[in-house]
């Protein structure tokens, strides 16, 4: 069942809010520059950068207009990852099929033929199916012309403001257009999602019987960089999306990855197998010079240190555990090495209590050579100094002691007390009062009848 999710938004806030904090401004130093300049590439546009930072760390013609040609897809795998599950099921429509140019690269999908979201991501890589792109198109947004503009609201979103799809699978168009920054943005985009790897990185894939198609699809990868047979063949290659015009000529964004750094190169209107020998040379450039390098990471402690409460606990202290709030991540020269990096860590000889977990109590930053390189926040790992904080609460709200409002209502509770002391006094001389009428009565009565009695005995004698 298909499902349309415009979150474009949703996901560029997210993008930013989740990314790390990275490298603030990389420097190249000149000797590093200098081999930059002998590259020599058959390319007319080139940029090779850091996958984790973003810092870019060749360049040529960056945002000079080219045309993408098949490497286009990689923006209709994008929204796709972005818009779908992948065992979403793709039903093809008559112009999604037959709207692409005879002889163009397809795998034969015919007009209401089902596949499912992830078996189009595999045809598209390996085959560039361009009836394929066209499904996916259709898929998220209802039409080709609805996706094309979703395509370029998307690049523009992260930043490739250089950039106008027209169509999901680039057949030339000269509306149609991007630059060298723009692809590496999107490309970079991409390895949000771990599945794009699996994607990336085949050079096989197999898709079964569908409701029309009673035959096995075999699909075969056409990225040389990852083929062992091949000429071409770069052993740190993750893989790579190819492309072909007249117009567009060679095209290929490549992604590769060695001791933990990992880079993206494009490389835009080469000629004959240029696009393959450029991508290595930036791949070897990229990796004899420059390494990624994690100087802290979110959550882990940074430094302990006093916080003092201000007012009624003023001699009291606590001790506060500081966390880096977010990672940073810095490419650094090859030859550079962690004693050559100055740490900066900025916090108030004092911190005010009480803190709640997360807020913020100073920062650190990191520089080379004089230049800053990265900065986070330092934020507190725990709450601090809540009882505390409640204790002076309490005290603020309390009034002054008033003595002589205590001085009268001790008096009256002496006065209470006399009254009291008179009326107990005045109710046991009753009660005892009370108890000798009665015991009077008693032998007045018990005396009488004796005498009446003795009378009685003297009578009859």
């Amino acid at each position: 069942m298909k499902k349309i999710r415009r979150i474009a938004l949703f996901i560029l806030i997210s993008s930013i809010i989740l990314t790390p904090v990275q490298s603030m401004a990389f420097t190249i130093p000149n000797e590093i520059k200098q081999k930059a300049d002998e590259l020599q590439l058959d390319a007319e546009a080139a940029i090779l950068i850091n996958a984790d930072t973003g810092d870019i760390l060749y360049e040529k013609n960056i945002n000079q207009k080219e045309y993408p040609a098949s490497i286009t897809k990689l923006m209709t795998m994008l929204l796709a990852f972005e818009n779908c599950d992948m065992d979403e099921t793709i039903t093809f429509s008559k112009e999604a099929v037959f709207s692409i140019e005879p002889g163009s690269s397809h795998i034969g999908i015919d007009q209401g033929e089902e596949i499912t979201v992830d078996q189009a991501m595999y045809a598209i890589m390996l085959q560039s199916a361009n009836e394929v792109s066209n499904g996916v198109a259709e898929h998220i947004d209802g039409s080709l012309e609805a996706f094309a503009q979703h395509m370029t609201q998307r690049a523009k979103e992260l930043g490739a403001l250089n950039t106008n799809f027209v169509n999901a699978n680039g057949l030339h168009d000269e509306n149609h257009y991007t630059t060298a920054y723009d692809m590496a943005l999107i490309a970079r985009e991409l390895l949000k999602y771990p599945h794009f790897k699996d994607v990336l990185s085949c050079t096989y894939y197999e898709i079964p019987p569908t409701n029309i198609q009673s035959e096995t699809r075999y699909l075969h990868g056409q990225t040389q960089l990852i083929k062992e047979p091949s000429a071409f063949y770069y052993e740190y290659c993750e893989g790579g999306k190819t492309g072909f015009t007249d117009q567009a000529g060679n095209t290929l964004v490549a992604y590769a990855k060695k001791d933990g750094t990992e880079i993206i190169s494009v490389v835009l209107k080469s000629t004959g197998y240029g696009e393959y020998t450029d991508t290595i040379k930036l791949f070897d450039y990229g990796f004899e010079n420059f390494k990624t390098q994690n100087l802290c990471t979110q959550g882990s402690l940074c430094q302990n240190t006093t916080a003092i409460e201000e007012g009624l606990f003023k001699d009291e202290t606590f001790n506060v555990t500081g966390n880096y709030a977010s990672d940073v991540t810095v490419t650094l020269p090859l030859n550079c090495s962690l004693s050559d990096i100055e740490t900066n860590v900025d916090l108030p000889e004092n911190i005010p209590v009480p803190l709640s977990k997360g807020d913020v109590i100073g920062s650190v930053s990191f520089a080379l050579n004089g230049e800053e390189i990265g900065k986070t926040d330092i934020v507190s790992a725990d709450d601090v100094g809540e009882n505390a904080a409640a204790a002076m609460a309490t005290a603020q709200t309390k009034k002054p002691i008033d003595i002589k409002l205590i001085a009268a209502a001790l008096i009256c509770l002496v006065v209470v007390l006399i009254i009291l002391r008179f009326a107990l006094v005045k109710l046991r001389y009753e009660h005892n009062r009370k108890k000798r009428r009665q015991r009077l009565k008693y032998y007045r009565d018990t005396n009488f009848k004796n005498l009446e009695l003795s009378s009685k005995n003297r009578k009859y004698r």
